[in-house]
C-alpha cells in the first residue's frame, strides 16, 4: 500500500553535500601517487556506473542517485521514481574481493500516493583472474547473490536470484591507431538465476561500456597542454540489457544506453550520465544517474584501503 509522504529532497541532498565536502577533504589530504584502480599495463579502468568495472578494489561509492519519470501509458499510472544507492568493495587478498550493495527507492505516482524502502541488498564476490598488461586486458568471474523478501515489498521483487557473471576490459593503447589508443571497453555477461521454481524467470543480462580516456590521451598517447580539469575527464557510454532466460515467454526485454561523463581525482571520482531507454518497455523518460566514487586503496593504504591477507 503506498504510503503517504514528503518527499526527503532536502535531508538527502544535505546528506549527499556532506558526503561530498568529506570527499574533497580526503583528496586534499590525500598523497599524490596513486596506488590504483584496475590496472593492466598503462591502461587503469575506472568504476562504471551502470556495469561493474573488472577490477577489485577496496572502495566506497556514496550516494549514487538516480532518477526517472514514467509518463502515463495504457498499462497504468506513471510515476517519479528517485534511488539513492550505497556499495562497499572490500579485497580479502589482492585479486579476490567482495561487495555490498543497497538502495533506497522513493517512487511517487502521479495518480497520488508513492511507495518507499530499501531495495534487496546485494552481495558479490569477484575474482580477478587474468591480467595482461601488454595489451591492457583484464578479466574476473564473480557470483551475485541478491537476498529475496529482505527488503521493502513496495518497492523490490520478494524473490532473491544468484547470477554468475564474467567481467573484462581491453584499453586500445597495444594497437597502432594514433588518437583512438585512448579508448577502452568493458563488458559484464550475466545469468541471473531465480529463487523462483520457474526457468521463465531466469535472465541474461549483458552490459559494455566504451571510453575515451583523456588521463591516457595525455599521458601516453600525446600530451596536448589541455587544462587539467579537462585532462582528467573520460567521456563514455555504457549500455546494459535484460533479456529473458527462455525466449519472449520470460517477458520483455528491457535496456538503457548511458552517455556521461567520469571526472577523475586523486582518490576520488564523480561520474554523471543519462540514462536513455533502449526499448518501450524500459521507461518512457529520459532520467539521469550521478555518483560520488572514493578510492579507499589511495586513502587509507595502511588500513581499511588494504587486503585483509596479503599486499
Amino acid at each position: 500500500m503506498p504510503l503517504a509522504a514528503k518527499p526527503p529532497f532536502p535531508a538527502l541532498r544535505s546528506l549527499a553535500l556532506a558526503t561530498l565536502g568529506i570527499a574533497l577533504a580526503l583528496a586534499v589530504s590525500t598523497p599524490r601517487h596513486a596506488i590504483a584502480h584496475g590496472i593492466a599495463g598503462d591502461r587503469v579502468f575506472p568504476a562504471t556506473i551502470v556495469i561493474d568495472d573488472p577490477a577489485v578494489g577496496d572502495e566506497f561509492s556514496f550516494p549514487t542517485f538516480s532518477t526517472v519519470h514514467n509518463s502515463w501509458t495504457a498499462a497504468g499510472p506513471g510515476s517519479r521514481e528517485f534511488d539513492y544507492g550505497i556499495e562497499w568493495d572490500k579485497t580479502i587478498t589482492k585479486d579476490f574481493g567482495f561487495a555490498i550493495n543497497g538502495d533506497y527507492t522513493t517512487k511517487y505516482f502521479d495518480g497520488g500516493g508513492n511507495a518507499v524502502g530499501w531495495q534487496d541488498p546485494v552481495f558479490t564476490l569477484k575474482y580477478n583472474y587474468y591480467v595482461n598488461a601488454e595489451h591492457e586486458f583484464m578479466s574476473s568471474v564473480g557470483l551475485i547473490r541478491s537476498f529475496g523478501g529482505t527488503g521493502s515489498m513496495a518497492v523490490d521483487d520478494p524473490v532473491g536470484s544468484t547470477t554468475p557473471t564474467l567481467y573484462f576490459g581491453k584499453g586500445l593503447g597495444d594497437l597502432p591507431i594514433g588518437f583512438l589508443r585512448a579508448f577502452a571497453i568493458t563488458g559484464e555477461l550475466q545469468y541471473q538465476i531465480s529463487d523462483w521454481p520457474n526457468a521463465e524467470a531466469n535472465q541474461w543480462i549483458v552490459g559494455a561500456s566504451l571510453q575515451y580516456s583523456i588521463p591516457y590521451l595525455q599521458q601516453h598517447v600525446k600530451d596536448l597542454g589541455l587544462p587539467e580539469f579537462i585532462g582528467r575527464m573520460i567521456p563514455l557510454v555504457e549500455t546494459q540489457f535484460t533479456m529473458p532466460g527462455n525466449g519472449s515467454a520470460g517477458g520483455p526485454t528491457t535496456g538503457v544506453i548511458a552517455p556521461g561523463v567520469l571526472y577523475e581525482g586523486d582518490a576520488w571520482q564523480v561520474g554523471i550520465e543519462a540514462l536513455i531507454p533502449a526499448t518501450r518497455a524500459t521507461a518512457t523518460n529520459v532520467g539521469v544517474i550521478v555518483q560520488l566514487h572514493l578510492y579507499l586503496d589511495d586513502i587509507f593504504p595502511d588500513s581499511i584501503g588494504k587486503p585483509i591477507f596479503g599486499k
